[in-house]
């Protein structure tokens, strides 16, 4: 991350240049790269998750989000596009479903929304689901997110249950769909 000295003895991150829809490739597929999280993508991640729903509405702290991405580190995939953070996905073996790979997070950075970036994150998803020998994969998502839904129906899945969030004490649906 490149600094810039604000006042002797304090440095502060440069603002991280905003990717213009207009810019973009033509082809995402090809400029969208993947690979694990270095440190600094963390700092980036966590300001990316700390701004994003539901985590915002919790109230979550970017210092928050970064405890809880250090923990998911191993889960971790970072989408890259001309050298910039554009999304992350996190995927574990073991979930709700047992048997099944756990989705637990697709976050897109907010100017990149209805790109298609969000698809390009659930096939590495669903890549990094099979790599793990599962034929499953499951995720919980809030009824009241419709385009999150409507997105994940869109790819094929569908409605196992319907739960409650240990975290908020809110009600999820628990979706899956084959590999």
């Amino acid at each position: 991350m490149t600094m810039k000295q604000v006042d002797p003895g304090v440095e502060v991150a440069a603002p991280t240049p905003v990717l213009d829809g207009a810019t973009l490739p033509n082809d995402l597929v090809t400029g969208v790269k993947f690979g694990p999280p270095t440190d600094e993508d963390l700092t980036t991640v966590s300001a990316l998750r700390a701004n994003s729903e539901p985590w915002k509405g919790r109230g979550e702290t970017q210092e928050e989000s970064l405890k809880a991405l250090t923990q998911l580190k191993p889960f971790l995939h970072v989408g890259r596009l001309q050298n910039q953070v554009v999304g992350y996905v996190t995927v574990e073996r073991d979930g709700p479903v047992p048997g099944a790979a756990y989705l637990r997070n697709i976050v897109v950075k907010p100017e990149l929304r209805r790109h298609g970036v969000g698809a390009m994150l659930l096939d590495k998803a669903l890549d990094v689901a099979r790599d793990m020998y599962r034929k499953t994969i499951a995720l919980r998502v809030d009824p009241a997110n419709a385009p999150a839904v409507g997105f994940y129906r869109k790819a094929g899945f569908t409605t196992v249950a319907t739960v409650v969030s240990k975290k908020s004490g809110k009600l999820r649906l628990l979706m899956s769909r084959e590999l």
